[in-house]
C-alpha cells in the first residue's frame, strides 16, 4: 500500500500551528512546576524524569506531525487497531503486577501501559470506519454495530487488567465521536436503555475494590476515617487554597502526606492548594482553549478523516480533564485517570504527545492540502 509522501519542509514550517504549540507548552510548564514543588516528599526527583519523558515525547510529537501525512493513518487504521489489541492481550499474559493490577509491560528501561496507546488506536480506527462511509447524520443502532464492537473489545480486555477507569474512558471518547457523526434520537435512547439494563450485571463483575470505591463515593459520611480518608483530604486541600493559594511548596495537606499520589491522580489537589481558585481557573482555561482550538482544527480540516481525528483527540483531553477534576473534588469515584500533561507518568506523557502530534499534523495539512 503506497504511503502519501510528506510535503516539503518549507511548507511545514510556514504552516506550523503556534497557537496549539504554545497552549501545550504552557500546560507542560505548569505540570513540571507542580512536580518540583513536591519533590521533597517523593522518593526520587520525578520532575527530572518527567522532563525526560517530555523530551522523548517531543520525538513522538515530531514524527507523526512532520514525517507522516495523517491520511496514512486511515490506510493502516486496521493494523494500528490490531496492534493495540495485541498489546492488551500481551499485557494480560506477560504484564507486570502492581497493586493487584496487571496493566504494564516491562520493556527493560521502562514500563509501558498499552491501554494508554489504545485510546489513540481506537480514535484512528473509528475515524477510519466513519470516513469510509457515506456521510450521514442518522445512524441506527444496527449500522453502528461495527463501531460498537470495535469499542467493546478493548474495553473488555482493559477491564480484565483490571482498569475500570480507562475502560469507561474508551466508551466516553467513542461516544463523543459517534454523537459528532450523528445518530437518530431513538438510537441514543435505545443505547441508554441498554446501558441502564446492564448496570446491575456490571456491578457483579466489578472487583471488590472497584465496588468499594463506588460505595465510598455514595456514602462518604458513613466512612469518615476509612477508605475515603485520602479523598476527603484532597477536597480539604482544594478548599484550603482559597482564592490565591498558600504558595509554592506550602501545600500542607500534600506535604504532610495526607493526599495520595500528588504526582499522579491527585496532582490537581496540590496545584489547587498552592495557587487556589486563580491557579485552577488558569489551568482549566488553558485546557478549554486547547479543546476549542482542537475543534477549530476539526472544523477547518480538508477531509472527514482529519476532522474525526481532531474530534477524537479533543474527546481524549476533555474526558480526562473532566474525570480527573471530578475525582479530586469528590464529584466522581476514584478511577485512576490522569490529568493530561500534568500528572506524572511515561505512558501518559507519550500518549498525550502523540495526540498533540497528530492534532498538529491535521492542523498543518489543512493549509497544505487541497480539498479532496
Amino acid at each position: 500500500m503506497k504511503l502519501i509522501a510528506p510535503r516539503p519542509i518549507k511548507n511545514f514550517i510556514s504552516s506550523f500551528d503556534l497557537v496549539l504549540f504554545f497552549l501545550v507548552l504552557a500546560i507542560i510548564a505548569i505540570g513540571i512546576f507542580n512536580l518540583t514543588s513536591i519533590a521533597n516528599i517523593l522518593p526520587k526527583p520525578l520532575h527530572n524524569m518527567q522532563l525526560l519523558w517530555f523530551t522523548l515525547g517531543f520525538i513522538f510529537f515530531v514524527i507523526p506531525c512532520a514525517s507522516i501525512d495523517y491520511r496514512n493513518y486511515a490506510r493502516f487504521g486496521t493494523a494500528i487497531y490490531g496492534a493495540g489489541i495485541a498489546m492488551l492481550v500481551a499485557v494480560l499474559i506477560f504484564g507486570s503486577d502492581f497493586n493487584g493490577s496487571r496493566r504494564w509491560i516491562n520493556l527493560g528501561l521502562f514500563t509501558m501501559q498499552p491501554s494508554e496507546l489504545m485510546k489513540i488506536a481506537l480514535v484512528i480506527f473509528i475515524a477510519k470506519l466513519f470516513s469510509e462511509r457515506e456521510h450521514r447524520q442518522d445512524y441506527r443502532l444496527k449500522e453502528l454495530m461495527p463501531v460498537i464492537g470495535a469499542v467493546l473489545l478493548p474495553m473488555v480486555l482493559i477491564f480484565l487488567e483490571p482498569d475500570l477507569g480507562t475502560a469507561l474512558l474508551l466508551a466516553l471518547i467513542s461516544g463523543i465521536m459517534i454523537l459528532f457523526e450523528g445518530v437518530k434520537t431513538r438510537t441514543i435512547a435505545l443505547i441508554v436503555a441498554i446501558l441502564i439494563a446492564c448496570a446491575p450485571a456490571a456491578w457483579f463483575v466489578m472487583h471488590d475494590y472497584q465496588r468499594s470505591r463506588v460505595l465510598t463515593f455514595l456514602q462518604i459520611e458513613d466512612d469518615p476515617y476509612g477508605s475515603d480518608w485520602q479523598v476527603k483530604n484532597s477536597v480539604i486541600a482544594v478548599g484550603a487554597g482559597g482564592l490565591t493559594g498558600r504558595g509554592y511548596g506550602q501545600s500542607t495537606q500534600v506535604q504532610k502526606g495526607f493526599v495520595p499520589e500528588p504526582e499522579n491522580d491527585f496532582a490537581l489537589a496540590n496545584w489547587a492548594e498552592e495557587y487556589g481558585f486563580v491557579g485552577v481557573a488558569l489551568l482549566l482555561a488553558l485546557y478549554l482553549c486547547l479543546l476549542l482550538w482542537a475543534l477549530h482544527i476539526a472544523k477547518s480540516s480538508r477531509d472527514r478523516f482529519g476532522m474525526l481525528l481532531a474530534v477524537g483527540i479533543a474527546a481524549i483531553f476533555f474526558w480526562q480533564v473532566v474525570v480527573n477534576t471530578a475525582m479530586v473534588v469528590r464529584w466522581a469515584p476514584v478511577v485512576g485517570i490522569t490529568l493530561p500533561l500534568i500528572s506524572y507518568g511515561g505512558s501518559s506523557v507519550l500518549c498525550m504527545m502523540i495526540c498533540i502530534g497528530i492534532l498538529m499534523n491535521v492542523s498543518i495539512r489543512r493549509h497544505m492540502l487541497s480539498s479532496n
